[in-house]
C-alpha cells in the first residue's frame, strides 16, 4: 500500500533517528515497508537503533558502499520500493500519528492527484515546537509558487510510477534534488496538492543554513531559474530563485536572521503554532 523512503548516513544523530523511526511505528495507517537506504556504511550506534525497530517495521535495507548523497540514495531506494504510493521521510523528522492516513485519504478522494504534501511544525535541535510552516493548497497555487518550492519534501507522498516516468531523483544532486524533481513533474503535467494540516515535525535550526554552501545556493538558483522558465513562470519569479544565494553571501550568524526576516515576502508562510 505505502512504502516509506528514507536515507540514513553516518553523521545522523542517534536520538533523532530513534524518534523518527518511532513515529513511523505508531502510525494509525501502517506502511507496508520502510525502504531504508544506508548512504554509505553506518556506525554501530545507528545500525543498533535500526535493529530495534525491525520487529515493529518491515525495514528493507538498501546499502550503498559509499556516501553518494541524498539524490543518489533516493533514486536507488525508489527503484527498490514495491508500493504504488511512496512517502518520503527524513531521518531527523517526526511523522505525526495520522500522517499516512490523511495522505492516503487524499489520494483516495481525488484519484487525479499525483503528489501530496502538507504543513509542518518546526522543531529545534531539542525537539521543542516552534512555528507552523504552511504552504499553498491547490494545484494552481502550488504551480504558480513553485519557484519558492511550496512542497515540504520530507512530508511528501507520491505515485511511484509517475515519479519514475519523469526520471526519478537526479542522482548527481546532493542537495535540492526535490526542487529539481518538482519542476520536471510540473512540466510533465502531474497534479499537486497540499493538505492544510501539519503532517510532520520538521527539524529546523540555525545549523540548517550552515550546512548549505554558497555553491549549493547558486545551484539552487540555477535549478529554480531554469525550472521556472521551463514551466512558463514570469521573469521576476525566475530571478527571485537567486535570493537564497544572495542571502548566503552574508556572514553565517546573519543568514538565519535574514531568512526569518524575508519570510514576510515568501508565499510559504510561517505562523506561531498553537500551544
Amino acid at each position: 500500500m505505502i512504502s516509506v523512503l528514507m536515507a540514513v548516513f553516518a553523521k545522523e544523530r542517534p536520538d533523532n533517528l530513534r524518534t523518527s523511526l518511532q513515529s513511523l511505528s505508531t502510525q494509525t495507517l501502517q506502511p507496508t515497508e520502510i525502504i531504508l537506504v544506508w548512504d554509505g556504511p553506518l556506525p554501530d550506534r545507528l545500525s543498533a537503533i535500526i535493529d530495534t525497530f525491525r520487529g515493529a517495521l518491515n525495514i528493507r535495507d538498501v546499502k550503498l558502499s559509499q556516501n553518494r548523497g541524498l539524490g543518489a540514495a533516493l533514486a536507488v531506494g525508489l527503484a527498490e520500493s514495491a508500493s504504488e504510493l511512496v512517502a518520503r521521510m527524513d531521518a531527523d523528522d517526526i511523522a505525526l500519528p495520522d500522517r499516512f492516513a490523511r495522505q492516503y485519504a487524499a489520494f483516495t478522494e481525488n484519484p487525479a492527484l499525483d503528489l501530496v504534501s502538507g504543513y509542518a511544525v518546526e522543531i529545534d535541535g531539542n525537539g521543542t515546537q516552534g512555528r507552523l510552516r504552511t504552504v499553498p493548497i491547490n494545484h494552481e497555487d502550488i504551480i504558480s509558487t513553485l519557484w519558492a518550492n511550496p512542497i515540504i519534501h520530507p512530508a511528501v507522498m507520491f505515485r511511484r510510477d509517475k515519479i519514475l516516468a519523469v526520471g526519478s531523483y537526479n542522482p548527481s544532486l546532493r542537495r535540492r534534488q526535490d526542487y529539481e524533481l518538482w519542476f520536471r513533474c510540473a512540466a510533465a503535467g502531474m497534479r499537486f496538492g497540499n493538505i492544510p494540516e501539519p503532517l510532520i515535525e520538521y527539524r529546523f535550526t540555525p545549523d540548517t543554513h550552515k550546512r548549505q554552501s554558497r555553491k549549493d545556493m547558486w545551484q539552487q538558483g540555477v535549478i529554480g531559474f531554469n525550472g521556472s522558465r521551463k514551466i512558463g513562470l514570469p521573469l521576476w519569479k525566475q530571478l527571485a530563485c537567486f535570493v537564497p544565494f544572495l542571502r548566503s553571501l552574508l556572514p553565517a550568524p546573519l543568514q538565519h536572521v535574514a531568512y526569518r526576516a524575508m519570510q514576510r515576502f515568501d508565499p510559504r508562510k510561517n505562523e506561531r503554532s498553537s500551544p
